[in-house]
Order: structure tokens, then sequence, then C-alpha cells
């Protein structure tokens, strides 16, 4: 074998899980098809619990050196103009550009000896029975490859090798959203709160990196997405008529870019020889900016699980089940909750209610938003007393 460990995505769930195993003492190797600096369609946010992970692993510090813009909590404005902010319990967040944080990881990982390779499209993997011990492709220079491991990783995203390989992935046809996003300069009336202002079937996002620059995304049902649209700015400029974020810019910064569907999840995330990890798992969309504490944190589960396996000499699909548990038990009640505010937000009603109730009692607000912000357990909301809070709220 190559290495113990071969990684296909240099994200920030691949990266997390190479300088984690690296750290640890395993040969990792990982690969992308992509180049860095690179630019990805996300909400650009660490919220106070990937802080936490960053500081706890020592990489805080060269986050801090980009001078992120500090978020303390979430506003969400509704339909009617009614709005409430949530500020965190604990902890705070950042927004940092995407490609600044990926392109840190990447240097990371060098600087500790991974090997990085750029460029690298992994088309299919190598089999031994039915269990998995390589990929092949093609690398940078166009030239074919193969490279082997004791376990492969997928953390490549929606589209990833192993979970089509393995027939492991499942469209949620009802939550399927595209998104768009740029970038607008000279933004007025920004605060250290992400925004999420609801529109009609959808939702605008506001992440600030500055104080006047902000990444603002349009978050749409598949069926609203324009067809045959080659300049989208028109398009998404209509999207934030209505909001109060159309009276605060003026045009975007760079061209508008477009990803989607975002919907779906991976029946199952161990087996044959493998593990995903991140949004390889499963995905809904961008609305509460978790995609990269997610990463992280199952980056930290995937490491744990995987030096039991290796420590016992056993990568059976028994011992890998494992990470599904324990992934499960760390963030099932969190992708619930993730998934009824999809609901809530499918339905103007009922979001309207929510923001009305939550607009009256500040400590309710601030629970909310420290629970999409996993800044708190989970469980502050996930039991009837608070249920009841809610629903006699004054």
């Amino acid at each position: 074998m190559d290495n113990d460990v071969l990684i296909l995505g240099a994200g920030p769930a691949g990266a997390a899980l190479a300088l984690l195993l690296s750290e640890t003492g395993y040969s990792v190797e990982i690969l992308d098809a992509a180049f860095f600096p690179r630019t990805r369609i996300c909400g650009e946010f660490l919220n106070p619990q990937a802080v936490q992970w960053l500081k706890e692993h020592h990489l805080l510090s060269s986050v801090e050196a980009k001078q992120p813009f500090r978020i303390d909590g979430m506003k969400i404005a509704g339909f009617e103009g009614r709005s409430f902010a949530g500020r965190y319990r604990n902890g705070y967040g950042y927004a940092i550009k995407r490609q600044d944080f990926d392109t840190l990881l990447v240097t990371r990982m060098r600087q500790t000896g991974i090997k990085v390779n750029l460029g690298f499209r992994a088309e299919r993997l190598l089999m031994n029975g039915d269990r998995a011990i390589g990929v092949k492709g093609i690398d940078s220079e166009g030239v074919k490859f193969e490279k082997t491991a004791r376990i492969i990783v997928g953390a490549d995203g929606r589209n990833n090798l192993i979970g089509r390989t393995f027939g492991w992935m499942k469209a949620i046809r009802k939550l399927r959203k595209y998104a768009f996003m740029t970038y607008f300069e000279n933004v007025r009336d920004l605060e250290h709160l992400g925004e999420i202002h609801l529109i009609e079937k959808g939702y605008v996002g506001v992440a600030p990196l500055t104080e006047t620059l902000a990444n603002v995304a349009v978050v749409i049902d598949e069926k609203d997405c324009p067809s045959g649209v080659a300049d989208l700015s028109e398009f998404f400029l209509n999207k934030l008529k209505g909001t109060s974020v159309c009276r605060r810019i003026n045009d975007p910064l760079v061209p508008v870019s477009t990803t989607g569907p975002l919907a779906f999840v991976s029946e199952q995330t161990s087996g044959n020889g493998t593990i995903l990890t991140g949004d390889t798992c499963g995905f809904l969309d961008p609305f509460t900016g978790e995609g990269i504490n997610y990463a992280l944190v199952s980056a930290s589960i995937a490491a744990e699980v995987l030096d039991g396996c290796f420590r016992a000499s056993d990568f059976s699909d028994a011992a890998l089940a494992e990470y599904d548990r324990k992934r499960r038990q760390a963030l099932g009640k969190k992708f619930r909750i993730a998934g009824l505010l999809q609901k809530a937000v499918q339905s103007p009603g009922l979001s309207q209610l929510l923001i009305n109730r939550f607009s009256r009692t500040q400590e309710l607000a601030d629970t909310m938003v420290s629970v999409v912000g996993s800044s708190i357990p989970v469980d502050e909301v996930w039991n009837l007393r608070f249920l009841l809070k809610l629903a006699f709220a004054r």
C-alpha cells in the first residue's frame, strides 16, 4: 500500500481529517481535482463550535492572521418586515473568504508533511473483491495514476466518487434548492451578525466579511431557477427586491455564480474499506451556515474511529460502522432541526409565526440562534420546556 489513508477532497473535511491522522502518526495522502486558491459557493462562516475546534487544534491564530470578521449571532427577517436578532450565548464566529480558509488548510497540510496532490482527478475505485483499496485517475499533467491505501476516505462533496460507486447517495426531492452567490462592496448597515431574509420560496443570506464587504447568496427552489440565462445579475437583483438588502447595495463585484441541486443524503457513510466525511455524508442547504462546522466535527469523529481501526487492524464493515453510530449521535438532532427549519422556510405563515414569537423574547431568540450556531447543545431546544416557552411567548 502507498499510504495508510488516502483522502479524496482537500476541502475543510478532508484537510481536517488529514491533519488529525497525521498528528497521530499515520501516513496520509490527499487528492483534489481543483487547484488552490479556489472559489467555492459557501456561506464563508465559521460558527462558534468551529472557532473552538480551530483553537483546540492550533489553527485559530492562522485564521485570525487573515483578519476575519467577527460574527456574534444571526438576524432573521420575515416577509412582513418583522425580524429578530439572536446572539450566541457562548463564544463567537468568524466570516472568512472560503478561498483564504481552504488555502490556509492546504498550506498547513504541506507544512506537516502530508502529500497534497492538486489537479488530481480520481475517476474510479480500485477494488479487491468488495473492498476499495485505492483509486485510478488523471493527474495535473494529464497522466494516468493509481494510488492505494489501507482506508479510502471520501471528502469530495455531493458528487463524490465513493457514494456514486456504491449507490449510497439519495436526493431529497422536496428540498432541491439552488444557490446563487456574489459579493457586494460598500454595503450599508452591516453589523457583526449574519443575516437571513426570507423571500418567496427561498431566502437571501448575507455574510459580512468586513464592515462594508459582504457575501450575498440567494437560495431558491429548483422549480424557480432561470433557464438559459448567461448573465444572472438581473435575476439575482430581482430576487433581492422587497428585502432591506436591496436598499443597502450597489452593483455586484463579480459575476453571480451558482450551484445545485443542494439537498441529498448518503444512506450509508462507511463500508467496503471506505468512510465519508463532511458534506459528502449529506447536505441540506446553507441556511444555517453549518457546512464548515459539520466538516470539522465529522472529521474528528472519523479520526477517532479510524485510529481505533488501525490499532485493532480491523477495517471490517462492522468496525467502520462505529463511525456511522457516533456521527448520528453527535449530529443527528442537529440535522433534524435543520430539516425542520427548511420546512418552516417553505411556509410563509409558519415562518412568520416563529419570527413573531422569537422577536418577543430575547432569551428565546438567543437560545435558538445559539443552538443553530452550535454554541450550546441542541438539547436546549429539543425539549418540552422550550416549546412551551415558545408557544406562550408574549
